[in-house]
């Protein structure tokens, strides 16, 4: 019960407690009591309190969205795979960039310690395999064609068969052996028309010894 004044008089006046298009017949459960403007608040941290949160169905997406894109990982598999172990240069650069865009530091460190094992391997292989053989080879020409050049110049071959040498070359016998020396067949064509043919030793400077 409500009791409103004014100036002359003072009379009672009760305010309904429900609409008119209430149903009279429908009996109140119980008193909620006064509640918050918009109804019942949720408790903090309860999974009905979406204060504040991103009226989306996935925030963290949408909030992934805004952030700038990370670099680019590639560059540091190029760098790596020809400068080696100095590929960790990019390699932080590039992860502490990401980090600051609050992206993953773990593509970064993955292409350099793949690229690194990778890039090993290849130099490995290209310079035993390849380097390595392409010099030896180079290194055997020049060692045969020094034997020749001795051979067929210091006048030994025309000692032993009595007439003078016309012409005449030598060819590597076997591989070169720990001593450093290998064997070569030699065959000359002689000025009588004669044709001889001997089998020297030699180092790879071209001082030879004939061998049985």
């Amino acid at each position: 019960m409500t009791t409103v004044q004014t100036p002359h008089h003072e009379y009672p006046v009760e305010y309904p407690v429900a609409p008119p298009w209430a149903d009279p017949h429908e009996a109140a459960t119980e008193d909620l009591g006064v509640l918050p403007f918009g109804g019942a608040v949720p408790a903090y941290g309860s999974p009905e309190n979406r204060h504040g949160q991103l009226l989306v169905r996935f925030p963290h997406a949408v909030m992934g969205e805004a952030r700038p894109d990370a670099p680019s990982w590639r560059p540091v598999v190029a760098w790596t795979f020809f400068l080696s172990v100095l590929g960790v240069v990019p390699a932080m650069r590039r992860s502490g960039r990401a980090k600051a865009y609050g992206r993953a530091r773990a593509p970064y460190w993955i292409a350099f310690l793949a690229t690194l094992v990778a890039g090993a391997a290849f130099w490995s292989f290209l310079i035993v395999d390849v380097a390595v053989p392409i010099r030896q080879h180079y290194v055997e020409d020049q060692a045969t064609a020094a034997v020749q050049a001795k051979v067929l110049g210091d006048g030994r071959i025309e000692e032993a068969v009595g007439t003078d040498v016309k012409s005449g070359g030598c060819v590597p016998a076997g591989d070169r052996g720990a001593d450093g020396l290998r064997v070569y067949d030699c065959t000359f064509q002689l000025a009588d028309g004669r044709s001889a043919a001997v089998h020297i030793a030699a180092d790879t400077r071209g001082n030879w010894e004939t061998t049985k």
